[in-house]
């Protein structure tokens, strides 16, 4: 009888024990965050809202600070559809690399970016900067939290 209230009580606890979920590799993560990256930096240069929403969480701030080395700001959506003095002939992310935390529930992602744009009716600027952004992993997905930008050893950033 001891055995039998000792197995349905270990049991009866077990069952109240939260269900974790599968650990996710931490290569999938890097390589999730590196396409997410990517993908966020085409949503706010093609101002697609419905993306830039999958990677960025109303109840998280979103600061950034532009290659021009201006003053650091709250990335929304208001700022994704604010009128921009760059067109962009091209834009590409290179040389992505990601660093987790040890649990796995914080990224640190840093890159370079190439590209150029023009502005008015100028020739084309040639475009090259580094970057980095923190990510953190929530209920809904891995969501931005920051990003800097700041041109590269002799490159030129976006106009103030």
């Amino acid at each position: 009888m001891k055995k039998t209230l000792l197995l349905l009580t270990t049991l009866l606890i077990l069952s109240c024990q939260p269900a974790t979920e599968p650990k996710v590799p931490d290569e999938e993560i890097i390589s999730t965050l590196k396409e997410s990256s990517v993908e966020l930096q085409d949503a706010i240069l093609e101002k697609n809202e419905e993306v830039f929403k999958k990677y960025v969480d109303n109840n998280i701030n979103f600061s950034t600070g532009d290659s021009n080395l201006s003053k650091f700001y709250n990335m929304n959506l208001v700022r994704l559809n604010e009128e921009q003095k760059a067109v962009w002939n091209n834009f590409e992310l290179y040389d992505i690399n990601v660093d987790l935390s040890p649990n796995s529930q914080t990224a640190v992602l840093t890159f370079y970016a190439r590209g150029s744009y023009t502005v008015e009716e100028g020739e084309p600027i040639n475009y090259s900067t580094r970057g980095s952004s923190v990510w953190v992993s929530t209920k809904n997905g891995w969501k931005i939290m920051h990003s800097n930008w700041a041109p590269l050893e002799g490159g030129t950033g976006i106009p103030k």
